[in-house]
C-alpha cells in the first residue's frame, strides 16, 4: 500500500535559485526603453509613418530651390528659401508631436501605471526623461535630419555656399532643432499631465500651438514691443530662424527669443512636477 501510494504522489524537484549569468543592463539606461516603447506605440499608427514620409518630401524641391536662389545673382538668396523650409517643417514638427506625446503623462495617470513604475528600478527622473526623449527624437526626425540634409546638398552642390554660409546653417539647424525638442517636449508633457486623455491632449496641444502665436502678435501690435514675439514659441522660432538664416541675427533680439523658448519650457517643466508633486516626494 505504501508503495502504491508512492507511485502516484509527484515528486518535487528542487532546483534551487539559478542566478543570471547573463549582460546586466544598466539602471542608467532605462529611460532609452520608456522612449523606445513610446515610439513604437506610435510607430503602429498608419498616419504617423504617412506622416514621417511627408516630412521628407519637401527636401528635394527645396534644395533645387535654394540651388538657384544661391546662383541667380541679386535674388532673394538662399536664406528665403531656409525661411520658408523651417516653416513648413513647423507645422510637421506640430503633428509628429501630437502623435508621439499625446499619450505621455496622462494615459499612465489614468491607467495608474506610474505606482507600478516607480516600483521597479526607474526612478522619476528616467521615466520624464524618456517620455521627453521620445519627442525630441519625433522633433528632430523632421527637423534636425532634413535641415542639415539640405545644408550639406547646398554645400556639395553650389560653389556660391562657402564653408562658413555651411556652418552658420548647419549650426542654425541644430540650436534651432535643439531648442524645439526642449520646447515642445516641455510644453507636450505638460498638457498631457493635465487630461489624462490622449485625444483631450492632443488637441489642447494643436489649440496651445496656435492660440499662443495669435497671443503674442495681438500683444505685439498692441504694444508694439517686438519682444513680446518670444511669447509664442511657434513665432519666437520663426523669427529666430529668419535671423539666422538669412545672417541678420542681432545678439539682443537673439536672446529674447531664446529666451521665450526657454520659459516656455520651464513652465513645462513645472507644470509637470506640480501635477507629479506626490511621486517627486515618493
Amino acid at each position: 500500500m505504501a508503495a502504491a501510494a508512492e507511485e502516484t504522489s509527484a515528486r518535487i524537484y528542487d532546483q534551487g535559485y539559478t542566478p543570471w549569468r547573463g549582460t546586466l543592463a544598466s539602471p542608467r539606461s532605462r529611460f532609452l526603453c520608456i522612449a523606445r516603447n513610446e515610439l513604437r506605440l506610435a510607430w503602429k499608427e498608419k498616419w504617423f509613418k504617412r506622416l514621417a514620409v511627408v516630412a521628407l518630401l519637401p527636401l528635394p524641391f527645396f534644395a533645387v530651390f535654394g540651388l538657384f536662389a544661391a546662383l541667380v545673382p541679386g535674388g532673394a538668396g538662399a536664406g528665403a528659401i531656409w525661411g520658408s523650409f523651417w516653416n513648413l517643417q513647423l507645422f510637421f514638427v506640430m503633428l509628429m508631436v501630437y502623435f508621439v506625446g499625446r499619450r505621455g503623462v496622462g494615459a499612465d495617470l489614468r491607467a495608474g501605471a506610474l505606482a507600478i513604475y516607480f516600483s521597479r528600478p526607474v526612478g522619476f527622473r528616467q521615466y520624464l526623461a524618456g517620455k521627453w526623449l521620445s519627442i525630441a527624437v519625433a522633433v528632430a526626425g523632421v527637423t534636425l535630419l532634413p535641415g542639415l540634409l539640405l545644408a550639406l546638398v547646398g554645400y556639395v552642390a553650389s560653389p556660391a555656399i562657402t564653408t562658413l554660409d555651411f556652418l552658420r546653417l548647419a549650426g542654425g539647424v541644430v540650436l534651432l532643432s535643439a531648442l524645439l525638442a526642449l520646447t515642445a517636449g516641455s510644453v507636450m508633457l505638460a498638457v498631457s499631465a493635465l487630461t489624462r486623455r490622449p485625444g483631450a491632449a492632443g488637441i489642447l496641444w494643436v489649440v496651445l500651438f496656435y492660440i499662443s502665436s495669435a497671443f503674442a502678435s495681438g500683444l505685439t501690435r498692441a504694444t508694439g514691443a517686438e519682444g513680446l514675439a518670444s511669447l509664442s514659441f511657434v513665432t519666437a522660432n520663426t523669427n529666430l530662424a529668419t535671423a539666422i538664416f538669412e545672417a541678420r541675427a542681432e545678439l539682443g533680439p537673439a536672446l529674447v527669443l531664446v529666451a521665450g523658448q526657454l520659459g516656455w519650457a520651464a513652465l513645462g517643466c513645472a507644470v509637470v512636477l506640480l501635477r507629479l508633486r506626490r511621486f517627486v516626494r515618493a
